[in-house]
């Protein structure tokens, strides 16, 4: 499996924290804000996967800083989760780049090179799917998250899917639910990986009907920022074996005040890298 390929697309597929603020005259005016993701899974028996740090945002541009990584292998291999590396997102260029402060050093991805290399892996996973249905609507009555309120929105997904991968062969039913939570007072703000990420997923499946779809699902989600997404996922194999993950992504200690520019620029006398596939 090429791990440095699956470290990229998930630190580009973890859009509650890639916050930006529209554009304004000032472009050290922005937010700063701490995240977390959880993990719950049958298959890891009840052991927590968890993921934390801090965003930063002005203008067109966001840094993220994944201060807590759980996982030890996640930071031994390097790449974005690496202890002392960052991850700069640029709007205007579509682009998101992995600075290793220890190694001195940066690489660059734009949303092209993303799917270059997301066709890549395709080519070494087949993927069939059927029975596609994807869906999103609005959930009344709406709710509070922490002190926000926000509006309620759900996401559903169902397929049936097969992987192939040399003799490794997989077949289940996936059924998920992603429920965003949209803080309205938030509105301001936009998060282009929200709105774009359906293109990266649908191609990594590389499923017409399944783009179709998820693209109309995602046009019917509010615009803005969830606060947070709780995503519950059910893999059913077929000799009936039933497999429930659990996945909550939270944005807390929203705050908005002047970042200073610098914060989102490559330091001087780095050296640019280019990441490697690895089997």
């Amino acid at each position: 499996m090429p791990t440095l390929m699956l470290r990229w697309r998930a630190a580009a597929a973890i859009p509650v924290f890639a916050l930006f603020v529209a554009a304004t005259p000032s472009a050290t005016k922005g937010i700063t804000y701490d995240f977390s993701m959880v993990t719950t899974s049958d298959a890891q028996k009840g052991k927590e996967m968890t993921m934390s740090g801090k965003g930063m945002v002005a203008g067109g541009n966001a840094r993220v800083e994944f201060t807590n990584v759980s996982m030890p292998q996640m930071r031994a291999q390097g790449g974005p989760f690496a202890e002392g590396s960052y991850i700069l997102f640029r709007s205007a260029t579509k682009e998101f780049i992995v600075v290793d402060t220890k190694q001195k050093q940066y690489a660059e991805m734009n949303q092209d090179a993303l799917m270059q290399m997301t066709s890549m892996l395709t080519n070494l996973l087949k993927f069939e799917m059927t029975n596609v249905h994807v869906d999103a609507n609005r959930i009344q009555p709406d709710t509070t998250v922490d002190s926000y309120k926000t509006m309620h929105y759900r996401l559903t997904q169902a397929y049936h899917m097969k992987m192939s991968m040399a003799f490794i062969h997989h077949e289940n039913d996936v059924n998920s639910v992603l429920d965003y939570y949209y803080a309205p007072e938030f509105d301001d703000l936009i998060n282009p990986y929200m709105s774009s990420g359906w293109s990266s997923s649908s191609n990594f499946f590389n499923n017409a009907d399944y783009t179709a779809q998820l693209k109309a699902a995602n046009a019917k989600l509010h615009r803005g920022v969830p606060v947070m997404v709780v995503m519950h996922t059910t893999n059913t194999d077929k000799k009936g074996k039933v497999e429930n993950s659990t996945t909550v992504m939270h944005t807390t200690n929203v705050v908005r005040g002047d970042i200073p520019a610098p914060t989102f620029e490559i330091p001087a006398g780095y050296k640019k890298y280019e990441p490697q596939v690895k089997q």
